[in-house]
């Protein structure tokens, strides 16, 4: 049984990280992406089922983004509500709710039944998430935290890759089929209840310098560019970590409106243009979760030190790269690779992103900011057909997958141009 040291900003946990411990916190994790991706491959026989329903053209998508905006709304409450109750007693609350609200699918009757269902799941994911990561950022520190939340961004992309494929299988027996994978999130609760321990309560208030997670570097505001905050992980001073904390968030938002725009957007697009049925479906949707897992667990190695701010602005143009793949292929075998490419470079955003967070953020703020992002993640989700539905309208699928590639390979470059900027200016005051 291993112990890992708190950093400063709190005391350290009462009890030991154990290796039991990391896998129930991994395991349960992997309730945030099973919420979209189950019900993804889906979704076109959905869209069948529920044809002569007013607005089944607008409603139906909601099926799979609902819940983001769910959770964008809550998250900050459940935050709040992490720092005021407990980590624990939150993340039970989530897994039970998880499985009742998600497993609604199994006998909705009617569209709006089916979207009841689906704001119960968001509430419950919410509640999930929060207390994981927040559990994560308690429990662990340094090195060790890094590690193990690349390994949560791996363990989500593996688990959204099993369950995708499993769901397209269900669906293709039938679309309701898929909604009985949700109700297995209740096997989580026994290890939740034994091997999860509450971290030890800090007070509550505003951000002091003190209570900054420290690490060997320091961030001033004016390292803080669009392509991520200084690559030292944790800054010192209320500016410093703030800024960190204020980029890294928008930029996750950012991302999710761009890259959602895919798994809305696949299921119809492999079965319009490319005529596969819903198993096959699910075993493409599998490709970006699993090269999201083999990325993410490299992500640590790539992004230490100062290099991060470059890892992160290079993974932007890398997921560019496969959206063009997508947008201008014209058979299965470019869509494949542009799968993998895709999912890679987001496997190399995320983390590093969330990982900011939870190094910049004051113990006793954590759950509050860390809900604050999650927030923020899922509100860019749910935005993402809102913003992309005028360009698949007016231009198609396809096309609108490359102008999402292009803009991501436009953020990737603006955002060396702009860490290449900070490097000279940091020369300059040095030699200065």
């Amino acid at each position: 049984m291993s112990r890992f040291r708190h950093g400063r900003g709190g005391p350290p946990p009462a009890v030991a990280a154990s290796t039991a411990t990391a896998v129930a916190l991994l395991a349960a994790g992997t309730l945030t992406v099973m919420a979209p991706t189950i019900v993804a491959p889906a979704l076109p026989s959905i869209a069948r089922e529920f044809a002569s329903v007013p607005g089944a053209d607008l409603l139906v998508p909601l099926v799979l983004t609902l819940p983001a905006l769910v959770i964008a709304v809550t998250a900050s409450a459940a935050g709040a509500l992490v720092d005021r109750i407990g980590r624990r007693p939150v993340l039970v609350a989530g897994v039970v709710l998880y499985g009742a609200a998600g497993g609604t699918g199994l006998i909705a009757g009617s569209l709006t039944g089916l979207l009841a269902g689906r704001v119960g799941l968001g509430l419950a994911v919410a509640a999930a998430l929060t207390s994981v990561t927040t559990l994560i950022a308690d429990l662990y520190s340094g090195r060790a935290r890094s590690r193990m939340l690349a390994r949560q961004a791996a363990v989500m992309g593996a688990s959204g890759t099993v369950f995708t494929i499993t769901s397209g299988l269900l669906a293709g027996v039938g679309w309701r089929w898929s909604f009985a994978l949700y109700p297995l999130a209740w096997l989580l609760l026994p290890a939740v209840l034994r091997v999860v321990p509450e971290p030890p309560r800090v007070g509550t208030g505003t951000l002091r310098r003190a209570d900054v997670v420290s690490g060997p570097g320091t961030v001033s505001p004016v390292s803080v560019s669009v392509a991520a905050a200084d690559a030292a992980p944790a800054p010192t001073g209320d500016r410093g970590a703030l800024g960190v904390i204020t980029v890294s968030i928008a930029l996750l938002a950012l991302v999710q409106v761009v890259f959602y725009l895919l798994p809305v957007q696949l299921p119809f697009l492999l079965e319009e243009t490319f005529g596969l049925g819903p198993a096959a479906t699910g075993a493409f949707i599998a490709i970006p979760p699993l090269a999201y897992a083999g990325a993410s667990l490299t992500s640590g190695r790539l992004s230490s030190g100062r290099r991060r701010a470059t890892v992160v602005a290079v993974a932007f143009g890398v997921t560019g790269t496969g959206y063009l793949a997508i947008g201008l292929a014209g058979n299965l075998g470019v869509v494949a690779p542009g799968l993998l490419i895709g999912g890679a470079g987001l496997g190399l955003i995320v983390p590093n992103l969330v990982g900011w967070v939870a190094h910049a953020a004051p113990a006793r703020l954590r759950g509050r900011l860390i809900g604050t992002m999650t927030s923020a993640l899922f509100l860019g989700q749910f935005a993402s057909p809102l913003v992309w539905s005028p360009v698949v309208g007016a231009a198609g699928r396809q096309p609108a997958l490359t102008a999402a590639g292009l803009t991501l390979l436009g953020l990737g470059i603006s955002a060396l141009l702009l860490d290449a900027l900070r490097r000279v200016w940091e020369r300059a005051a040095g030699s200065g």
